[in-house]
Formats: structure tokens, sequence, C-alpha cells
């Protein structure tokens, strides 16, 4: 994953996913601190591949969706098209900011 180029409001984190037994090399796709997307990475043995990664699960308008992606840096381009575009304050959020708890 190195240093990917993310677009804004994206952050990953590194995660083992159990989808096979072991699990598999995967990574959280955060957008403005909301989970959007699990992204594993696919099995370079199994699939004669290099470096891909996978849309594992999607959130919301990601839901069913399974797509196929060269880089990590595209994947999260093509995630950006289908989440919401800005932070969207929830309840608990609006609260917090107010200072009531």
């Amino acid at each position: 994953m190195g240093h990917a180029r993310l677009a804004p409001g994206f952050s990953l984190n590194e995660a083992r996913i159990g989808t096979v037994e072991g699990g598999e090399s995967g990574v959280l796709v955060w957008k403005f601190g909301q989970l959007v997307a699990i992204l594993t990475r696919i099995d370079e043995e199994t699939y004669s591949t290099k470096g891909k990664w996978f849309l594992e699960t999607g959130f919301g308008l990601l839901t069913g969706q399974h797509k196929n992606f060269d880089t990590i840096e595209e994947a999260v381009s093509w995630l950006g098209k289908y989440t919401f575009p800005d932070p969207v304050l929830s309840a608990d959020s609006s609260v917090d900011a107010a200072g009531s708890v």
C-alpha cells in the first residue's frame, strides 16, 4: 500500500479479512470517519495478478457491488463516485459540537 495518494476525506486501515482460512490482506476504507468499504488484495498465486484489489463489500450505495481494481488509488477514486460527497453530521456529532452530552 505504501504512500497511496487518496481522494480527499479518505483514509485506510490495514486489516486481516476473514474471507478464507488464515485471512486475507485487506483494508478498511473510511470516508470522513465513516466505514464505506472493505477491499482485499487479490491473491497473486491463485489469480496470476500482482497488486490488484477487490471490493469485498461496500455500504450504502456500494451494497452488493463487487469490482476489481489495478491499484488502491483507482479503487478509492471509484469508491468516491459512489459515496456521499461531503461529511454529514450525525445527531451524535451535532450534540458533541454543541458541547452537550
